[in-house]
C-alpha cells in the first residue's frame, strides 16, 4: 500500500441536529462529516502536492461503524490517499474527541474506468419490498447532484420503511429500546442523481453473518430502470438498554425473507396484473 500525500486531521464539533431518535450521530451523517474533511484536506495538500487529482468521483464506499458519537463531543477526521491492488482511495476514520476511541472508518474508491450500465429485471427481485424517492432541490450539492451523505439518508430511509412493510412492528420494538443498528456497508455508485430524478430502492433481506441480517439495497432511476448504485448493509436489531443482540424468531425471519411488492416500474406493474 502507498502512500500518495501526508495525512491530514479534521475537528468537527456534533450538533444536536445530527442525532438521530437514538440519540447517537446518525450513520448517513458520517458521510457529510468525511465529505466536508476530505474537501478541506485536499484544498490543503494541493498546496505541496502536484501528483492529486483536480477533481475525482468516488465509485464504491466502504464503512465500518465501531462506536457512537454523541452531542456536544468533537468527530478528528483523519484523512489519506492512498493506493492499493484495487487502485486509488481515500481512507478516513473518524475518532471521539472526548476519549480518542474510533468510531468509524470508511475507503473511499475513486472511478477510473467508466461505470457498468445495469438495467432492472423484474426476475432478479422474487422478494423486494420497494420504495420511491423524489430528488429534491435541497438534496443537491454545488456540483448539482445528491450528495453521498443525502443518498444515505435515502438508503437508511427505505430499510426502516421496509422492516414496516415486512409486518415487523417497528413502533412496538422501539418501546422496548430495540432498535437496528448498522455496522458495516458497502455502495457501489455507478450513475449521479440530480434534481427532479425519480428514484426507485429495492430493498431485499438476506442472511448475514451468524444469523444477522443483511440489506441490499438496489437503487435505479424510475424512467431509464437503469442501476444507480447498489448497497450492502450488515446489521442486527439491538436491545439497546442490555445492549445485547435481538433475536427474531424462525417464523418472523421466514415472513422477512419471503415479502414481495408489486413491481413500481409500469410495465411491470401491468404485466403483474
Amino acid at each position: 500500500m502507498t502512500a500518495l500525500s501526508t495525512k491530514t486531521q479534521t475537528t468537527l464539533r456534533v450538533r444536536r441536529s445530527d442525532l438521530d431518535v437514538n440519540g447517537h450521530v446518525n450513520n448517513g451523517t458520517y458521510q457529510s462529516y468525511f465529505e466536508e474533511a476530505r474537501i478541506e484536506a485536499f484544498e490543503l495538500l494541493k498546496q505541496t502536492d502536484e501528483r492529486l487529482p483536480g477533481d475525482f468521483e468516488i465509485a464504491r464506499c466502504e464503512l465500518e461503524f465501531r462506536k457512537e458519537l454523541k452531542y456536544p463531543d468533537e468527530a478528528i477526521v483523519t484523512t489519506e490517499l492512498l493506493t492499493d491492488e484495487r487502485g486509488r482511495f481515500i481512507s478516513q476514520e473518524i475518532l471521539r474527541a472526548s476519549d480518542s476511541a474510533l468510531v468509524t472508518q470508511g475507503r473511499f474508491y475513486l472511478r477510473d474506468a467508466e461505470a457498468p450500465q445495469i438495467y432492472y429485471r423484474l426476475e432478479d427481485y422474487p422478494h423486494a419490498v420497494y420504495h420511491s424517492v423524489d430528488v429534491a432541490w435541497p438534496h443537491m450539492t454545488p456540483e448539482a447532484r445528491v450528495g453521498l451523505h443525502t443518498i444515505q439518508y435515502y438508503l437508511d430511509d427505505a430499510r426502516i420503511r421496509s422492516g414496516y412493510a415486512t409486518g415487523l412492528d417497528i413502533d412496538s420494538l422501539q418501546e422496548q429500546g430495540i432498535g437496528p443498528v448498522v455496522y458495516r456497508a458497502e455502495i457501489d455508485y455507478f450513475a449521479p442523481m440530480t434534481f427532479r430524478d425519480e428514484l426507485v430502492i429495492a430493498t431485499v433481506y438476506e442472511r448475514g453473518e451468524k444469523g444477522r441480517l443483511a440489506f441490499r439495497h438496489d437503487l435505479f432511476s424510475k424512467s431509464s430502470r437503469r442501476l444507480l448504485l447498489r448497497s450492502l448493509v450488515h446489521g442486527l436489531f439491538m436491545d439497546l438498554k442490555r445492549m445485547r443482540p435481538y433475536r427474531f424468531s424462525d417464523e418472523q425471519l421466514e415472513r422477512i425473507m419471503s415479502v414481495n411488492m408489486k413491481s413500481p416500474f409500469r410495465d411491470d406493474a401491468a404485466s403483474e396484473r
